[in-house]
């Protein structure tokens, strides 16, 4: 009896001891985890939360950049300026294509409510709010007798940047797609055009609008000279309303698609290979296999390659800056410009960090309904 006592008391200890080392190896792993965490999350908290909070803060003053003993709390007054005006009426027909899109991504969320992807409640909210904001507040407008905006530019403002994202968005992505599908594979010559397409991306931003302002020169440009060989007259890109946003969103297709070219490359080598090999065999034609299994196969990529190219675009500010500051007759200026503008130029650094908060708050809606909608199942 006294052996299967002390038999039973070793295996008791043992079991002990083993728990103790593995909640000190747990422990221990955990710790080095953090560790190596914590330069990251100093990096990401001192440049990147802390700005916001510090946005957030000083949207509600009047806060001079030149006079900082001048400071005034005001409240909510520069969002009453950005958003508000008076003599404001409701009209189905104003801005109604841009309000239409808008609309229409109501029915992506419903349509990813009834996949699965998305929580009925969320979808709900999130409905409601797209009507309100599409279907009511877009609707707004100054343009009857005694009607005005407070701040008019910065609707023009970021009624620009939203162009700018509607058309360069599908072309950067699309595009980038389309070159990986047809440089995916392991030749020199493949090798050569993923080199040549990815390397405008190495380039800075002022020497990308230099080589396009040339480009684009009516005068002296390629493009002129090339056109005038089927004798039409030279083309003023830039100071063209109609044009010149198109030639910005062009310029920019040129400088970035190439790295989404790469990130798509490597959803693609990611891809069994035997899976077009049974399709092939099941006798799937070249379309069958791209839409049931490259475009299930790249969604995670798709969606990475998506919401950083909203991103990016919704933070245009370079291209349009230096080839066209923003004219002619502000028919390009973007809202980054304008907040450099209010705050750099007009010294009003709260009015401007109100804008980069409305900015930031929009780029984190259009991301997070574009991670809702998109299906996350492997």
């Amino acid at each position: 009896m006294s052996n299967q006592a002390l038999n039973s008391t070793s295996q008791v200890a043992a079991g002990s001891q083993s728990r103790i080392l593995g909640w000190n190896k747990t422990s221990r792993d955990t710790i080095q985890a953090y560790l190596f965490l914590v330069p990251f999350l100093i990096i990401y908290v001192v440049f990147v939360i802390y700005p916001v909070i510090q946005a957030a803060y000083m949207s509600l003053f009047k806060w001079d950049l030149l006079a900082p003993h001048l400071n005034k709390f005001i409240g909510l007054d520069n969002y009453v300026t950005m958003l508000g005006g008076s003599g404001l009426t409701w009209n189905i027909s104003h801005l109604f294509i841009w309000r239409l899109l808008g609309l229409a991504s109501v029915a992506l969320v419903i349509w990813a409510a009834t996949r699965g992807s998305m929580k009925k409640f969320s979808a709900i909210w999130l409905s409601v709010a797209l009507v309100a904001i599409f279907g009511v507040l877009l609707g707004l407008n100054a343009q009857a007798e005694g009607g005005r905006l407070n701040d008019a530019t910065f609707w023009t403002s970021f009624g620009n940047t939203l162009k700018f994202v509607i058309l360069s968005t599908p072309a950067i992505v699309g595009l980038g797609l389309l070159l990986a599908i047809l440089l995916n594979e392991a030749s020199r010559i493949a090798s050569f055009f993923r080199t040549l397409y990815f390397a405008p991306y190495v380039f800075s931003v002022a020497v990308v609008t230099l080589i396009w302002g040339f480009l684009l020169n009516p005068q002296r440009g390629i493009l002129a000279a090339f056109l005038s060989i089927f004798g039409i007259e030279p083309i003023s890109w830039l100071t063209d309303p109609q044009l010149a946003m198109p030639a910005i969103v062009l310029t920019t297709l040129w400088w970035t698609m190439g790295f989404n070219m790469v990130l798509f490359l490597a959803g693609l080598q990611d891809i069994d290979p035997t899976l077009y090999e049974a399709a092939t065999i099941d006798g799937a034609g070249t379309w069958s296999k791209f839409r049931h299994i490259t475009i299930p196969s790249l969604q995670r990529t798709m969606l990475l390659v998506i919401i950083l190219q909203i991103i990016a675009s919704f933070q245009i500010f370079g291209q349009v800056y230096i080839m066209t500051r923003g004219g002619p007759g502000g028919t390009t200026r973007v809202l980054i410009q304008y907040i450099y503008e209010s705050g750099f130029r007009d010294f009003q650094l709260g009015y401007a960090s109100a804008m980069s908060l409305f900015l930031f708050i929009v780029m984190f809606i259009v991301s997070f309904i574009q991670f809702k909608v998109t299906p996350q199942e492997d």
